[in-house]
């Protein structure tokens, strides 16, 4: 069977060689270990190598080690089932204390690649089908001279002129692109954020953003200064560089910024002023760039949408998704707690991003998609999906959306079913575990199908009841209706007999009356209402009807 593969360009277009691609990606991303047939071959795609389904090679391709570890027997099989099959390289993820061992079992014929455990293989798999069919564009010289929408290039041009690293961001502080020039400074900051996709979040570095895209031109951020204003921020800040930054901005509005890092105390005049028209030239390519994305991302919605709800051609958008048509999968759904305002649409797509980029982070395969004010993320695994991990994933998910959006959450994770034709399945569990924790007495805000599942039916059955009223009716509208008229509370009483299990004094403690007092009561309601608490049946008719009444009252006093 074929592996997952890029999808094929809509013309012809020149392909650029392995080493074309890897002086693209830079040497923050990728590093080759060997190349015994050199770099000049022409790059094939990329394919991600599926063990179980014994992915099948073309000449040239660039196989994806997705979870063989280097060294191990199955990295060696692959590598010879890359020699047989003339693929052009295999990349692997690779440590400081593993690298060796896959340097130890370099092949004759084939490339073997690194990237860091940090960079993930949605993330490598996207880059190497963009690169593949544009790192051998021609472009004339200078900034102005780079094809509309190319950011890459664009990053490359403007560090080729103003002698840094450069990074374009978009406003949520996600990294667009970066320029791979060779010998250009480098801090671990940078490096985190290329392979993250996203600069890391906290007070001082959201400040940092603020005074660059409130600012009127280029600004000058110094090395130790920065140090001291991001202090709180989960990066490594030792070897932290200075940077000067630029907005782009379409009109009065800011949609990026443009980082440079650098060697020297501060750019000088010409090199700042070559950044500020940078800025200014950059505006149609961020335009185009983001058009471009919109476009795809909303592709990828449609095509989840199919997949949700289980219309159409599932099998085919799954595939398309990159998910198996049989393997374990699962849905969370997040929805906006009680009381916050509503999700406007930039905040939507940055949401969407945040649960994407921690599903990606723990799953092989992920995909999100906004629907009305909830989102919903799919999952798969290699085997079942463990609600445990699920849960505390939406936990993750929850806590950094209201650091970064300032917007408390509700998540509802589904039960894992085995097959993409079952997961609507998925979708309305997890719904339904959102409509439990919108009225949950404990006040929690992350559950799973199996924490609140008999809640979960209670609130099917009391739907039902709507349709269907004469399930709500019988004995207990009667005693209700005494209670209302006569000021009782035989309603209250038989509730806590029930939840007693019939124990008279656990039940009278419970509403503060004496044993014999609560006994009273009892024969009395047996009596006024011909209650026969001996038929289990009636029992269970009562108890749901109880519950019923008890679930219409909690949300009228919401």
């Amino acid at each position: 069977m074929a592996g997952k593969r890029s999808p094929a360009p809509s013309t012809e277009v020149e392909q650029a060689s392995l080493g074309e691609i890897l002086e693209s990606l830079g040497r923050d991303v990728i590093q080759v270990l060997s190349a015994p047939a050199g770099l000049e071959l022409p790059a094939g795609e990329p394919v991600i190598y599926d063990p179980e389904e014994r992915s099948a090679f073309s000449r040239g391709d660039l196989v994806l080690a997705v979870g063989i570890r280097p060294g191990s027997g199955q990295a060696r099989r692959l590598i010879e089932l890359a020699e047989e099959s003339g693929a052009g390289a295999v990349v692997f993820k690779t440590t400081a204390d593993n690298a060796d061992e896959l340097r130890d079992a370099a092949s004759d014929t084939v490339a073997l690649i690194a990237v860091p455990e940090e960079m993930t293989w949605t993330q490598l798999y996207g880059l190497l089908s963009l690169t593949r069919f544009s790192a051998s564009k021609e472009t004339s010289a200078g900034i102005a001279g780079v094809p509309l929408g190319d950011l890459f290039a664009l990053a490359n041009a403007i560090a080729g002129v103003v002698g840094g690293a450069v990074t374009i961001e978009d406003p949520s502080r996600r990294v667009l692109a970066y320029s791979t020039l060779g010998d250009q400074p480098i801090d671990q900051a940078r490096r985190g954020s290329i392979l993250g996709r996203q600069v890391p979040d906290s007070p001082g570095m959201r400040a940092l953003y603020r005074d660059v895209l409130a600012a009127g031109g280029v600004m000058y951020a110094d090395a130790e200064a920065m140090k001291q204003t991001l202090q709180d921020a989960p990066t490594e800040l030792d070897d932290l560089k200075s940077r000067s930054a630029v907005a782009i901005r379409a009109g009065n509005q800011a949609i990026g910024s443009i980082w440079v890092v650098h060697d020297a105390a501060r750019l000088d005049d010409e090199s700042e002023h070559a950044l500020a028209e940078a800025a200014r030239i950059a505006v149609p390519h961020v335009i185009q760039a983001r058009a471009s994305r919109d476009v795809e991302r909303r592709l990828r919605a449609e095509m989840l949408l199919t997949v949700l709800e289980g219309d159409g051609s599932v099998e085919e958008a799954a595939a398309r998704l990159g998910f198996a048509s049989a393997a374990p999968l699962s849905v969370i759904a997040f929805e906006l707690a009680s009381g916050e305002p509503a999700l406007d649409e930039l905040q939507r797509e940055r949401l969407v991003d945040v649960v994407l980029l921690h599903c990606e982070a723990s799953y092989r395969q992920s995909a999100a998609v906004a629907l009305g004010q909830t989102v919903y993320a799919l999952l798969e695994g290699e085997r079942a999906l463990e609600q445990s991990r699920l849960v505390q994933l939406a936990e993750q998910v929850s806590t950094h959306a209201e650091s970064r959006l300032g917007a408390a959450l509700r998540a509802g994770v589904g039960s894992t079913v085995e097959a993409v034709r079952d997961v609507p399945i998925a979708r309305r569990e997890a719904e339904r575990v959102l409509g439990v924790l919108r009225v949950d007495a404990k006040g929690r805000t992350v559950a799973s199908i199996d924490d609140v599942r008999s809640a979960v039916v209670l609130h099917e059955l009391k739907e039902l009841s709507v349709d269907h009223p004469g399930l709500a009716r019988g004995k207990l509208e009667r005693v209700l209706a005494h209670d209302a008229e006569h000021g009782t509370s035989y309603g209250q009483t038989l509730r806590v007999y029930l939840d007693a299990f019939g124990d008279v004094p656990q039940a009278a403690e419970r509403i503060a009356v004496h044993p014999n007092t609560f006994r009273y009561r009892m024969r009395r309601l047996v009596e006024l209402f011909e209650l026969n608490l001996d038929d289990a049946d009636e029992r269970v008719v009562l108890e749901l009807q109880l519950r019923f009444e008890a679930s219409e009252s909690a949300q009228s006093r919401r």
